[in-house]
């Protein structure tokens, strides 16, 4: 984290020494460090929260995942190509572009087939008739 050699360390220990004193130094230490280790031990639960969140290694496999399935379609659109070859491919746009003729259109295809304008429900004259029959 810091780039602290052991000549800072040592410079910091004698300014302590000196203005703290010999007999309140190692309770400061003891204080130092723990407050240290606090510290320590709240930034790497923040580290692994934020790991958690942001799993980096599922991210990985997902993009992993997706760039395989890239080059496999990309390898059949040049395998379909390769096969198909230009002709053909021409070919098949002029296919859809011509407009059948009139005479070949069945038409009993096209017509909708008949049904009430009331969407097939019963006439209610109809449907009391037929209770009264089942009563």
């Amino acid at each position: 984290m810091f780039d602290i050699g052991f000549w800072e360390i040592f410079l910091i220990l004698v300014l302590a020494l000196i203005v703290i004193g010999p007999e309140r130094l190692p309770r400061a230490a003891r204080t130092a460090g723990y407050w240290v280790g606090r510290a320590r031990r709240f930034v790497e639960g923040v580290k692994n929260d934020v790991e958690q969140e942001f799993d980096v290694n599922e991210f990985k496999r997902l993009m992993r995942n997706q760039e395989v399935q890239i080059n496999e379609l990309q390898q059949k659109l040049a395998q379909a190509t390769d096969l198909a070859g230009d002709h053909h491919v021409e070919h098949h746009y002029e296919m859809f572009d011509e407009e059948p003729e009139p005479d070949t259109i069945d038409k009993d295809k096209l017509a909708a087939p008949e049904s009430d304008d009331d969407g097939g429900a019963q006439d209610v004259s109809s449907a009391e008739a037929n209770r009264d029959k089942t009563a």
